[in-house]
């Protein structure tokens, strides 16, 4: 069997109304230069016997992997160590891969062979409009310097975040610093990841057309606070900032300044959440002041009014009078 091109990594938990879907987007595409790699990871309704029936119904280079819960970037890895392609694709179970990506991007490696070529998504699959918008023409060809205009959109905005819009060379992906420390990251594991391959990456290919289909789920918004969320959040922004410094050109702090501008909205966002969960006031007064001991979380939020925000006033404020604007913003039905 010839060595495979592009190896295809789809970590499943818990996706059993998508991921039919999801496969069979994908082995439609199948070729003797393709190979998927299907980690169930744990999940308790019927995704892994879905997975095996759509396998029988196609005759492709497939690995089905069924795991204990490991968390979808340690199952990244896990499947980054079974590829046998050059390059690696990452799919979402409840995402889809379209129709034309994987001749598209086998035809883009052989005639670039970039490190990295990345591409749009869509979230409408009828008129496949784009979600992202970039300030470079497509097909542009970034190294060396020219990777500074990535390096921006990493460290002040979510455009380039995303692993599954990426076809990564194996080689990068492998590097021990993409899964170095990667407990307890359950938020932003893609920016974490995408920080160190464009880093590492020599020549990135830029092509703006939409190659995945991004699903946005709606279910019931979970009003209950969960600290973990921080936890994860900040080893994540700890990495941005750290990229954001090492990008940095003498003299010029825009990385530096974009970085923490995004921290401080993330820390905001945090906050909030805290705020208008429906936990007992004793609870919330605790996380919160859990919060506010963090070295890392009055740095870039509590203490710094750089970024100001008119939520700040609230977030900000002494913990007795934040009780009562949460009593008050209650009873007007604002949370």
């Amino acid at each position: 069997m010839e060595t495979p091109v592009i190896s295809v990594i789809v970590p499943i938990f818990n996706q059993e109304k998508y991921i039919e879907q999801c496969l069979v987007s994908l082995f439609n595409q199948a070729s003797e230069k393709t190979e998927f790699i299907i980690i169930n990871d744990g999940s308790t309704d019927r995704s892994l016997e879905i997975c095996n029936e759509v396998l029988r119904k196609f005759n492709v280079n497939a690995k089905l992997i069924d795991q204990k819960n490991h968390g979808l970037i340690s199952t990244r890895s896990i499947g980054l160590g079974l590829a046998n392609g050059e390059y690696i694709v990452s799919v979402d179970s409840d995402d889809v891969l379209l129709e034309h990506t994987l001749p598209r991007l086998l035809d883009l490696i052989e005639r670039h062979n970039p490190d990295i070529i990345c591409y749009n998504a869509t979230k409408d699959l009828d008129t496949r409009k784009p979600a992202f918008s970039y300030p470079f023409e497509s097909g542009t060809v970034f190294s060396g310097d020219g990777k500074y205009e990535l390096y921006k959109l990493l460290c002040g905005t979510d455009k380039m975040n995303n692993v599954w819009t990426k076809c990564v060379r194996r080689s990068i992906f492998l590097d021990k610093e993409v899964y170095q420390d990667i407990e307890n990251i359950s938020n932003g594991e893609d920016l974490y990841q995408s920080l160190v391959l464009v880093d590492r990456a020599k020549t990135i290919l830029f092509v703006d057309e939409v190659m995945y289909y991004w699903r946005q789920t709606v279910g019931s918004m979970s009003r209950k606070y969960n600290p973990k969320f921080f936890i994860s959040e900040k080893k994540v922004c700890k990495r941005r900032l750290e990229y954001a410094r090492k990008w940095s050109k003498e003299g010029n702090g825009e990385l530096v300044e974009s970085a923490e501008h995004w921290i401080c909205k993330i820390l905001r966002d945090i906050s909030r959440k805290a705020f208008i969960s429906d936990e007992e006031w004793s609870y919330i007064r605790d996380e919160i002041k859990k919060l506010r001991n963090d070295e890392f979380y009055r740095t870039y939020y509590l203490n710094t009014n750089k970024y100001r925000d008119k939520r700040d006033m609230v977030l900000k404020s002494p913990l007795p009078v934040m009780r009562v604007y949460k009593t008050v913003y209650r009873m007007a039905g604002k949370i």
